[in-house]
C-alpha cells in the first residue's frame, strides 16, 4: 500500500499488464481515478480504532457514492481529498486540499472541514495546513457540504485551473460561504 492507500504492485512484466487488469476489473479495482476526489486518503475511524472520535469510513463511502462519474471526477480534475477520525491525523487531513476532522461533541460525531491544505506534492506545492471554514458539520450534512464546496469551484474556476489554483487565487471566504451555506440548507430540511 502507497502513502496515498493504492495498492502498489511490483516486479509485474508489461506481457502481463493487461491480465493483470482484466483481473483487476473483474473485482472492481480498475478505476481510473488516481490523484481525483475519490481517489481519497482515509484512516479506518471509529470502526477500527479505539483512538478515535468519529467515523471516517462512512463518510468517505458517502462521498464516493456522490461522485461515480468519472466524467465529471475528470472535470473536477486534482482533488487532494483526506479524512481522519481524531486528532492524531491518521488521514492527514490537514494536508488535504479537502480535509475532514471528526471530533467529538458531547458524545457526538461531528466533522470539520479544512481547505487549501497541501502536502509538499508536485499535486499540491509547498506544505501548508488547511484552514477551517467554521464550525463542525454533522455527519449527514458533510457530502452536501462538499458538494457546495466543489460548486464554488466550477463557478470561480477559470479554464484548466486545479481546485488548489482557484483556492489560492480566490480564498476560503466564497468556499467557507458555501460550505456553511449547505448547513443552513441541510439544517433547515430537518427542522
Amino acid at each position: 500500500m502507497t502513502h496515498d492507500q493504492n495498492l502498489l504492485l511490483p516486479w509485474v512484466r508489461c506481457d502481463q499488464l493487461p491480465d493483470l487488469w482484466r483481473a483487476a476489473r473483474k473485482v472492481g479495482l480498475a478505476r481510473s481515478n488516481i490523484r481525483l476526489l475519490t481517489d481519497m486518503i482515509a484512516c479506518p475511524g471509529g470502526d477500527f480504532c479505539a483512538l478515535a472520535n468519529a467515523r471516517s469510513i462512512p463518510i468517505a463511502a458517502a462521498i464516493h457514492q456522490r461522485y461515480q462519474d468519472l466524467d465529471e471526477l475528470h472535470d473536477l480534475g486534482e482533488i487532494d481529498l483526506h479524512i481522519s477520525g481524531c486528532m492524531n491525523s491518521c488521514g492527514h487531513h490537514h494536508s488535504g486540499h479537502i480535509g475532514i476532522l471528526g471530533v467529538d461533541k458531547d458524545g457526538q460525531e461531528w466533522y470539520q472541514v479544512s481547505l487549501g491544505g497541501s502536502d509538499g506534492s508536485s499535486l499540491s506545492g509547498a506544505p501548508i495546513p488547511g484552514k477551517v471554514v467554521g464550525p463542525s458539520f454533522e455527519a449527514a450534512e458533510v457530502p452536501d457540504v462538499i458538494e457546495a464546496v466543489l460548486d464554488s469551484y466550477r463557478r470561480e474556476r477559470r479554464p484548466g485551473e486545479t481546485f488548489i489554483a482557484t483556492f489560492r487565487r480566490i480564498g476560503i471566504e466564497a468556499f467557507a460561504q458555501a460550505a456553511n451555506g449547505a448547513r443552513q440548507t441541510a439544517c433547515a430540511e430537518f427542522a
